[in-house]
């Protein structure tokens, strides 16, 4: 490839033309950008579904080219343009495509520099007004042969002269009036005349420079600072995603089982919770028909735990109040007869309601805490031993007895 210095455009600044060169006239650079004939990359403008997404889009929009066109699906590659650059999920409802020939777009991959872009995206660009600018496509011509066109950040096309002037009227039939026309440098011959005709009859004022713009109050065209470099003709998006999915193709499998497996045991799960669910639910109904039938027959269950306590509680209490209470006295008058016959003297004798009579002894040893206990029984006490110890510096074993009248042996009369 001859080096040569990078193609001039009077529409750019300077520090821009040295970052744009076109295709085969030099030896890019990694920071400038190469501009090839727009004339091979049109950038269409598709009516695509805004709920389409990835794949299926890109789908879609094939179709439509290869309708709109007359060839193939396969005669012709699209690449995604998005102008001005979207983020987010604005950049999966792109609806420009740059489209050209598989091949030729295969042979962009090997060109060095910051992106390859189609020659009429190089040209600075702001909203509501047209830039104009000719090229050479050959070093020999000395008129440009080539029109370059930007019709506002987002669209854009490059045409032979003669067409030019058709296509920039049918922009005007189908898109809204630009406020202004930029013409950037010389056109081809007999194109100038045609766009200043247009101008005038549609009433557009024409610049020939940046600041001829500015003075009309409109913003300054820009060069490259409105996400050209996102569509950049050697990356092919669909490319990417189809590599992805030849990757995950093998694990669909696998993961299709895993999938199955957990659905199978979510459902499982799900059958067992409610299987318990039911249970629990018959179990409950029982217990409260159990409740209702014989502790709360009068009123709603509430509270089973509550209510049959609260049950059980008033039929001990009745029964309690039925039953002979026992006599304080009567119990300290036999076991009276029981100690003095042993020649005893009581250390305590305590009434306890509900309990019985609790008779605290000092007694020589274990043996004579069980004769003691026998002699009780003997004079019908019901005797409960609750504690027999012995106490360090005192003599014998301290024993606590506690009496109650014994239910199954007669009672035997006092004796004073």
């Amino acid at each position: 490839m001859p080096a040569a210095e990078p193609t001039a455009n009077p529409g750019l600044t300077a520090a821009t033309q040295t970052e744009v060169i076109r295709l085969g006239r030099a030896v890019p650079g990694s920071k400038q950008v190469v501009a090839v004939p727009g004339t091979e990359v049109p950038l269409i403008t598709l009516d695509l579904p805004d709920r389409l997404r990835g794949q299926a889009r890109e789908q879609v929009a094939q179709r439509q080219l290869a309708d709109r066109t007359g060839q193939p699906a396969t005669a012709l590659a699209l690449r995604p343009c998005l102008l001005p650059s979207a983020k987010g999920t604005a950049g999966e409802r792109w609806t420009r495509v740059l489209t050209a020939d598989p091949a030729w777009l295969e042979g962009l991959r090997q060109i060095p520099g910051r992106a390859v872009l189609p020659d009429y995206l190089t040209l600075p660009a702001a909203a509501g007004v047209w830039t104009l600018a000719g090229d050479h496509l050959e070093d020999s011509k000395e008129t440009p042969d080539i029109l370059m066109a930007r019709l506002g950040p987002e669209d854009g096309f490059s045409a032979l002269p003669a067409l030019a002037p058709l296509l920039l009227q049918r922009a005007l039939e189908t898109a809204a009036k630009p406020r202004a026309l930029l013409l950037s440098g010389a056109l081809p011959s007999g194109t100038e005349d045609a766009v200043m005709a247009l101008a005038a009859t549609h009433d557009i004022p024409v610049a020939r420079n940046i600041e001829g713009i500015a003075a009309l109050g409109l913003p300054r065209p820009q060069a490259l600072a409105h996400g050209e470099l996102a569509c950049d003709l050697r990356h092919n998006p669909m490319a990417a995603r189809a590599r992805l999915a030849r990757w995950v193709l093998p694990w669909r499998w696998p993961m299709l089982a895993l999938l199955l497996a957990a659905v199978l045991w979510a459902a499982t799960q799900v059958m067992a919770i409610r299987r318990i669910e039911a249970e629990t639910a018959t179990l409950t109904a029982r217990t409260q028909a159990l409740v209702q039938q014989h502790f709360v027959p009068d009123g709603p269950v509430l509270d089973v735990r509550l209510q049959v306590s609260q049950a059980l509680a008033d039929l001990r209490a009745a029964s309690g109040a039925r039953s002979r209470q026992p006599d304080p006295l009567e119990l300290t008058g036999r076991a009276a007869d029981v100690i003095a016959a042993a020649g005893l003297r009581p250390d305590l004798l305590n009434w306890r309601t509900g309990e019985g009579l609790m008779l605290v002894l000092r007694l020589a040893d274990f043996a004579a805490a069980d004769q003691i206990a026998e002699a009780l029984r003997t004079a019908g006490l019901a005797v409960e031993v609750a504690d027999l110890r012995v106490s360090e510096g005192q003599p014998g074993v301290r024993g606590e007895f506690l009496l109650t009248h014994a239910p199954d042996r007669p009672r035997q009369e006092v004796r004073p």
